[in-house]
Parts: C-alpha cells; sequence; structure tokens
C-alpha cells in the first residue's frame, strides 16, 4: 500500500486541537501523529486516487472526508487504547456516513 500523501490538504493542527477541544501545547506531535493517521485511515478506505475524491469534492478534497478524519483523530486521542472500560457505540451519522459515498465499489478500470 502507498504512504498517504495529500500534501497541503492534510489537516492542520489548529483543526486538530480544535476538534478535540484542546488549548495547550504539550500533545501538539500526538496530536499532528494521529490527524496523519486518521486521514490515512480515511483516504485508504476509500479505495480512490486524491485526484478522484478531489474531483468528487468540486475541486478540493471532500469535507466530508476531513470531517471523518477529524472525529478520528479526536475519537482515537480521548480513547487510547484498543479496549474500553465502559460500553460505547457508534454514533449513528458517524464516520461510517460520511466516508461510504465516497467508497469505490470495484475495479472501474
Amino acid at each position: 500500500m502507498a504512504r498517504y500523501d495529500i500534501g497541503d490538504l492534510s489537516l492542520t493542527l489548529e483543526e486538530l486541537k480544535r476538534q478535540m477541544n484542546v488549548d495547550y501545547d504539550d500533545d501538539n506531535d500526538y496530536i499532528s501523529f494521529l490527524g496523519g493517521v486518521a486521514m490515512s485511515q480515511i483516504f485508504h478506505s476509500t479505495r480512490r486516487s486524491v485526484e478522484e475524491l478531489t474531483q468528487m469534492g468540486g475541486g478540493e478534497y471532500p469535507r466530508e472526508l476531513r470531517g471523518a478524519a477529524l472525529q478520528l483523530a479526536a475519537h482515537w486521542y480521548r480513547v487510547r487504547e484498543a479496549v474500553s472500560s465502559s460500553s460505547q457505540n457508534p454514533v449513528p451519522f458517524g464516520i461510517n456516513f460520511l466516508v461510504k459515498p465516497f467508497v469505490k465499489l470495484g475495479d472501474d478500470d
């Protein structure tokens, strides 16, 4: 799998911290790391190229996918382990709702 890189389209530290309600700088490196991993996972889950997604977004990377990546990074920031001690349920109209319209269903090549 190719490394994820959308250059200037990546989430900014300010966007991530706003989503996470973080107003201190101690975790900046970790927050940036989570943002990059979240964007990569959202991007790869669509099975599309950046060019395809940009075209689908009307000339820019789709806001829905950026929103999904923000949600995912914020979740990982709050829940730092693979399991939780509390019962958690997916929020309706959450990440999957935002990503599903962009997922490539088959090989159109």
